[in-house]
């Protein structure tokens, strides 16, 4: 393993030894009688796909992954969701009231809801905010106390802009063998920058995250990854942290179909960016509306007089927005979805009304 992925490993796990389930030890591609996993034989009707566990990382499923996001199967550790992800990479690297991450709030609420139960201090450089615009704190990052865990995401939620690649790759540079940088890539198809998964090879101590909620459109099944240059990392996370049967056999299905269908992904994609200027457009032009930032995701943050009055106007007439109106960095923001035309008309009209 890289060293400067095993050094920072919790100390435990450089040692222990991953549990081998039933279904690592058994390939259910082949035809074989399968008596080791105390199994029901008796499948109920219409439901015999479901009667077996499932490889724990399948293998066509690592591998329509891999083609996806232009890695290697043995890069990829298949979670559910990239909410599973940051709770393995917590278990795996923090140690307990020890160690502790570092964010840039406003930010993705999981990595400190992690932290916190895990117990790991929690370590905040905000984004400044220049010409309407956020902007990363290099120097505040790089100054900072060296967290185990610094989390990047890009594009960023609840902003939507995409941090810059060099920015990002000097983070990685500066901190190598101190920490691991996490970025996290889950609204990546929406934005025109590229991934930085074409740098893995040059920064080991990055590791991406990906999901199959967003621009796959499988929010209900739960598919997602992590992705590290480090094969003996990803046999470590496999095997040591992680659930025994971590993945469903439905979303399993529905992941390898879905990763087959790019060109209705790209379509679908192409629909909400068109659909996310229009959206702006309106909103931006109503009087109520002070400010809408710059988006590479498939949402708007949106600056307004009574954020929380229009939230809850909309909830009483059963629209459901995010409202960050009361969070530092956040003040009077409301985050709203791309849905489609009508349900962004619907939003809009709500405005007019209000």
């Amino acid at each position: 393993m890289n060293n400067s992925i095993e050094k920072l490993l919790r100390p435990h796990f450089r040692t222990i030894k991953g549990y081998v389930s039933a279904g690592m030890e058994s390939d259910k591609t082949a035809e074989k009688i399968f008596l080791n996993a105390n199994e029901n034989p008796y499948p109920l009707p219409g439901l015999e796909h479901y009667s077996r566990y499932p490889e724990p990382q399948p293998v066509a499923l690592l591998q329509a992954y891999a083609e996806t996001y232009g890695v290697a199967p043995d890069q990829i550790c298949a979670t559910r969701g990239a909410d599973e992800a940051i709770a393995l990479l917590t278990r795996l690297f923090c140690e307990p009231h020890k160690d502790a991450i570092l964010i840039t709030p406003p930010t993705f609420g999981i990595y400190a809801h992690d932290a916190d139960a895990m117990p790991v201090d929690i370590i905040t450089v905000p984004f400044l905010e220049e010409g309407g615009e956020f902007v990363l704190d290099i120097d505040g990052i790089l100054a900072a106390p060296r967290a185990k865990l610094i989390y990047l995401c890009s594009p960023n939620n609840p902003t939507g802009h995409s941090l810059l690649i060099e920015d990002m790759r000097r983070i990685c540079r500066e901190t190598e063998g101190e920490s691991i940088v996490i970025v996290d890539e889950a609204y990546a198809e929406f934005s025109a920058q590229d991934s930085m998964v074409q740098y893995l090879g040059e920064h080991p101590n990055m590791i991406i995250l990906r999901t199959l909620s967003k621009s796959y459109s499988l929010a209900g099944a739960r598919m997602g990854c992590l992705i590290s240059s480090d094969a003996e990392f990803i046999k470590a996370a496999r095997s040591k942290a992680i659930d025994t049967y971590p993945l469903p056999v439905g979303s399993i299905d529905a992941a390898i179909k879905a990763l087959g269908m790019r060109d209705q992904v790209q379509k679908n994609i192409a629909k909400i960016l068109v659909e996310r200027e229009r959206f702006r457009a309106a909103l931006q032009a109503h009087e109520s509306v002070t400010h809408i930032y710059p988006s590479d995701a498939n949402f708007l943050l949106v600056k307004m007089e009574r954020a929380r009055e229009f939230y809850q106007f909309c909830a009483a007439r059963n629209i459901l927005l995010r409202d960050f109106s009361a969070q530092s960095g956040t003040e009077n923001c409301l985050r709203i979805s791309v849905g489609t035309p009508e349900e962004n008309d619907a939003v809009l009209e709500a405005l007019q009304q209000f």
